[in-house]
């Protein structure tokens, strides 16, 4: 960077890198300030107090500060790409954009503009772009681990997961300990069929031996004395507006107080609404996020949990290496990943028969508690519009639809999708996700229906709704739910149930693969369960042709809802309640 720059500016300036090194930020942003205000052309103080200003939260005063610096020196690559961050914090993504490009210009090798703009594009659902920026940038560096490992996101968020799984393959060949690229394969490798229960089991073993799951020993909590109430904590990252919120925080309010008491430890990053529910719900509220695992583990040991349940596995914000520390006696997996976690140092998993149907414990580290009907309850949305006829009944012809996670949709499940559509004269598909907002990969959903038999007409593509009312408000378009396979629907699932759309799945051997079989069951619905393509395509095909059960079905799906397990939340937590106690 160009600097007009005295000698006194000069030593102020490297003593104000000492304070930040020492994380002294007052006191250098206070160095910064005076060296700017006696000598306004000093661009490395400008520079340097717009990062602490846009680390404050003041992104408008950040970008503010940039600009100045740019006039000083237009080519600088850094403050471009500073200015494209606080540009972005104003919520100003095309200008962002811009900032970013105009960095990449003057500086190709610059990591961190380019995955700034490549995470820009992806929000923006602009996911081609993205993938183009990342390959351009690995193309100019090889062995660029941060690059790589966004591009394999980027995959993913496609729906490609074979792709990204190599891609994450790749990540971990150049550095075999990074645990966001270890995680996020191992939960890649659900959504193909083309990996056995076998395979894996042994990448989460071979996960569970990695550096992160192996602390420093610490001294192992004690139980605390019979007769005092139990001690729950709960430790996810998704207390928050996200589906996992949906299946814990009816069990939240249920708990009986007399016997429990709820510790809930969030490791959440930006809390809203759903956040202040889930802390009104529990007794204590631990904020974890941005705490050391070493601090997390002696506030949890501090409190005297004898229960630790985790909810979130392997997947995003997790905090599977704090309960390697093994805070409390007995720890738990449930709810938010579907298989093990291959810690020796979780105990349990929480399940059930259907879902983990006996013989499955041979392919997990901890022994499965298998809870007597369901294994979670749901919750469903307030704002949940009512319920209206099926569509058949207007435009004359049955409409299917998904409305799953894009990376569900493999070129397996369109086959059959594509089987059932030719089944069905006249029939049409609804496919509903975000990252179909992106026309590449929109257009390769739609090849991919056409290539087994399916004219474009017949198949539409919606890129998602802001809210979650118009997102349901969706399903009084679609007739009959097609689920995914080998990962089923969870969430989207109920979500069609109390929507009053009948949801047709194909069971398989493991958890991801019979979440819809525990759901439908549990509803009375074991009349919507395949086991194999053919009896998909035949239980579809007899239901598109019982339009009158159809109409019935939907006039009758919210008290079918409320008389199941799945929204029984006072016997589940009973039942959870019971199992704990047991331990």
């Amino acid at each position: 960077m160009a600097c007009r720059e005295t000698i006194d500016s000069q030593a102020r300036l490297r003593y104000a890198d000492i304070l930040l090194r020492k994380g002294m930020q007052d006191e250098a942003r206070e160095v910064l300030r005076q060296t700017a205000r006696e000598e306004p052309s000093c661009a490395g103080a400008l520079y340097l107090l717009a990062v602490l200003r846009g680390g404050d939260g003041c992104p408008g005063e950040a970008a503010d500060l940039l600009q100045q610096v740019l006039l000083l020196d237009p080519g600088d690559a850094k403050s471009l790409n500073a200015l494209g961050v606080a540009l972005q914090e104003l919520g100003r993504a095309e200008e962002a954009c811009t900032r970013y490009r105009e960095a990449l210009a003057r500086e190709p090798r610059s990591e961190q503009a380019r995955v700034n703009l490549a995470l820009l594009l992806k929000r923006e659902g602009r996911l081609s772009d993205s993938e183009r920026v990342l390959a351009e940038g690995i193309a100019l560096d090889q062995g660029s681990v941060w690059l790589r490992y966004n591009l394999a996101n980027v995959l993913h968020h496609q729906g490609r997961s074979l792709d990204a799984t190599a891609a994450y393959r790749e990540v971990l060949r150049l550095d075999p300990e990074h645990l966001d690229a270890r995680q996020n394969l191992l939960f890649a490798l659900h959504y193909s069929p083309q990996f056995s229960d076998r395979q894996i089991f042994a990448e989460h073993l071979r996960a569970a031996r990695r550096r992160a799951f192996r602390p420093l020993p610490t001294p192992c909590a004690k139980p605390r004395p019979r007769g005092e109430r139990i001690r729950i904590g709960y430790l996810s990252p998704d207390f928050r507006e996200h589906a996992v919120a949906s299946f814990i925080e009816p069990v939240l309010r249920e708990h009986d107080r007399g016997r429990f008491e709820i510790f809930c430890y969030a490791n959440v990053s930006r809390p809203d609404r759903t956040t202040e529910r889930l802390k009104e719900a529990s007794d204590t509220w631990r904020d974890i996020s941005g705490v050391t695992d070493e601090a997390a583990a002696g506030m949890i040991e501090a409190d005297g949990i004898d229960i630790l349940i985790d909810l979130a596995g392997h997947t995003s914000g997790n905090r599977l290496p704090l309960l390697a520390r093994r805070p409390a006696p007995l720890q738990l997996t449930w709810i938010g990943y579907p298989d093990t976690t291959g810690l020796a140092a979780i105990d349990y998993r929480i399940t059930d028969r259907l879902a983990d149907p006996p013989g499955r414990e041979r392919y997990h580290s901890e022994r499965l508690i298998r809870l007597p009907r369901s294994f979670s309850c749901y919750l469903p949305p307030e704002d949940a519009p009512t319920l209206a006829p099926p569509p058949c009944g207007g435009s004359g012809r049955i409409t299917f639809g998904s409305f799953n996670n894009l990376s569900k949709v493999t070129p397996e499940v369109i086959e059959l999708w594509s089987r059932v559509l030719r089944a069905v004269p006249g029939s049409g598909f609804l496919i509903k996700g975000r990252p179909l907002t992106d026309r590449e990969v929109s257009g390769r959903i739609l090849g991919l229906f056409e290539s087994f038999g399916i004219e474009p007409g017949r198949v539409e593509i919606s890129g998602g709704e802001p809210s979650t009312r118009e997102h349901l408000a969706q399903y009084r378009r679609v007739d009959i739910a097609l689920d995914t396979f080998p990962y089923n629907g969870t969430t989207t699932t109920c979500e069609a149930l109390w929507m009053g759309v009948p949801v047709i799945t194909l069971s398989g051997t493991r958890h991801a693969s019979r979440t819809g079989a525990s759901i439908l069951a549990n509803c009375g619905l074991s009349d919507l369960i395949a086991t194999d393509g053919d009896g998909y395509l035949e239980i579809a095909c007899r239901v598109a042709g019982d339009r009158e059960r159809l109409r019935g079905f939907r006039e009758g799906a919210r008290e079918r809802l409320m008389r199941s397990p799945l929204l029984d939340a006072a016997g589940i937590t009973r039942e959870l309640e019971a199992a704990l106690e047991g331990l």
